[in-house]
């Protein structure tokens, strides 16, 4: 929807400046002629003003469609959500989950379902985000991720400490490139770039008549509930 309105407001802001600018461009023309002495046709005042209102109108509209066209473009850069994985988790007995984890690939394609056994309340998936700073991201700089732990959550402390915990490494876990960027990602060489890095995790209740989708956004995870 966004880019069906975009690609208009550019193609008018284009033609708007430009042809806005001809009359004007005429204008001057006329007036730097008559500093210099120059020769030129004669025209009436009100060709003047009919050029000084048309030229005045078009660049106008034109500029308008361009802050249009930017502010349509930080909003979507600032909501976009990249689809990350699709997961459905039972309830197995009390405190005994089976979560389904498919990976959707860039390209939407889906991946091969990885199960993951646990213990808890809830599930949790987690990883590491790294966010760019927002004149980047209006640039159009997604979000960098990795979903690196799944794990059970209890709902009440006592019960975490009562239990031992259940937690499964994916993508190699949280590798050195990453604690090296939790530690001076946003103020090393390129903290000019770098808004923050950061571990991250979302957590939801066991639901067999439920899909959740995995997202990620300029400012790390998000889950949505679906009913099937």
């Amino acid at each position: 929807m966004a880019d069906s309105i975009r690609w208009p407001l550019a193609a008018v802001a284009v033609v708007g400046i430009f042809v806005g600018v001809m009359p004007l461009l005429w204008m001057f023309r006329r007036m730097l002629r008559g500093l210099f002495r120059r020769q030129q046709v004669p025209v009436s005042t009100a060709r003047y003003v009919l050029a000084l209102v048309t030229g005045s109108l078009l660049v106008g509209a034109g500029i308008a469609a361009l802050g249009l066209v930017a502010a349509l473009q930080t909003w979507q850069s600032f909501t976009k959500k990249v689809h990350v994985a699709e997961l459905q988790c039972i309830e197995l007995a009390p405190a005994k989950l089976r979560l389904y984890y498919v990976p959707i690939e860039p390209d939407g394609t889906r991946g091969a379902t990885e199960t993951y056994d646990l213990d808890g309340d809830e599930w949790q998936v987690g990883g590491e985000v790294l966010r760019f700073r927002p004149f980047l991201t209006v640039l159009g700089l997604e979000t960098v991720f990795n979903v690196s732990r799944i794990e059970g959550r209890w709902v009440k402390a006592e019960d975490a400490n009562a239990h031992t915990a259940t937690a499964h490494d994916r993508n190699g876990g949280t590798g050195p490139g990453w604690l090296a960027l939790y530690k001076d990602g946003s103020r090393g060489p390129l903290g000019w770039m770098v808004a923050g890095a950061h571990g991250q995790a979302v957590s939801q209740l066991p639901d067999r008549r439920a899909v959740y989708d995995l997202f990620v956004t300029p400012n790390g995870f998000i889950v949505d509930k679906r009913s099937l």
